[in-house]
């Protein structure tokens, strides 16, 4: 289980996060939403320890990793695969060393047959044994974001971190990935966050829903508790209104 108990982060004056209380279950996905610049990436850079709070606990497995030292959070860090919102593949690699660079930086296991790893991985998210030799660059932008996903679950993490997951992807694409996401969490009996602003994704990968507003939870509930809200900021949102409550900062479109 993954808590954030009162959290604040800011960077200079920009006041990011202002108190923000969450908790993850375990085995869930669980998807956060806001506006841009309300700290949905900050919250999950925070939840990894790439980031730690101005203020406040956050919470990994009855552990708060706020303060503890950089080997102590190596080892929390180990629980963790990450989505990246771009993929975030090394160009000069091939999809199997692409694969391997988390185990084999993490030292989280041997890897004993790394052939077997990749195909098991790559099989995971759809994609063939021989796509393994390829480079980044002969691959789609769906297959990259697969490659992504399989690097993040290689080393058999008990978290996995959506930046993002569909930015970038054709709807039937996106929809191939938003399957993905659901059927590893329940084959892997894996916990999952992520951050999106497609709702048709958020609703279909998560079995709750969360939105930042202000630096603050406003609010969660299921994908059909959040789509019946009479709540006037989440109704805004969810329906992309450019009328309504919230005012988004001049630096979110720059």
């Amino acid at each position: 289980m993954i808590q954030l108990e009162n959290v604040h982060k800011a960077f200079g004056a920009n006041r990011v996060l202002r108190g923000l209380s969450l908790e993850i279950r375990d085995g869930e996905t669980l998807t956060i939403i806001g506006g841009s610049g309300t700290g949905k990436s900050v919250t999950l850079k925070l939840m990894v320890g790439l980031l730690r709070p101005d203020q406040g606990r956050v919470i990994v497995d009855g552990q708060d990793i706020a303060g503890i030292g950089e080997d102590a959070l190596a080892e929390v860090q180990k629980k963790f695969g990450f989505l990246f919102q771009g993929a975030a593949l090394f160009d000069s690699l091939t999809v199997a060393e692409n694969v391997l660079f988390g185990v084999r930086n993490l030292n989280r296991k041997s890897l004993g047959r790394p052939d077997e790893l990749v195909e098991r991985s790559l099989g995971l998210v759809g994609l063939k044994p021989e796509v393994a030799r390829l480079k980044p660059a002969e691959l789609s932008g769906g297959m990259k974001k697969r490659v992504g996903l399989a690097r993040a679950i290689a080393h058999e993490p008990e978290y996995i971190l959506y930046d993002e997951p569909t930015t970038g992807l054709d709807p039937i694409m996106s929809d191939v990935i938003n399957d993905l996401i659901v059927n590893i969490r329940e084959k892997l009996k894996i916990t999952s966050i992520a951050v999106t602003h497609d709702m048709k994704s958020a609703y279909k990968i998560s079995n709750r829903i969360a939105m930042i507003y202000e630096g603050r939870l406003v609010s969660v509930g299921t994908p059909a508790e959040i789509q019946a809200t009479t709540d006037p900021v989440l109704r805004q949102f969810i329906t992309g209104s450019s009328h309504g409550p919230i005012q988004m900062p001049v630096k979110a479109y720059v």
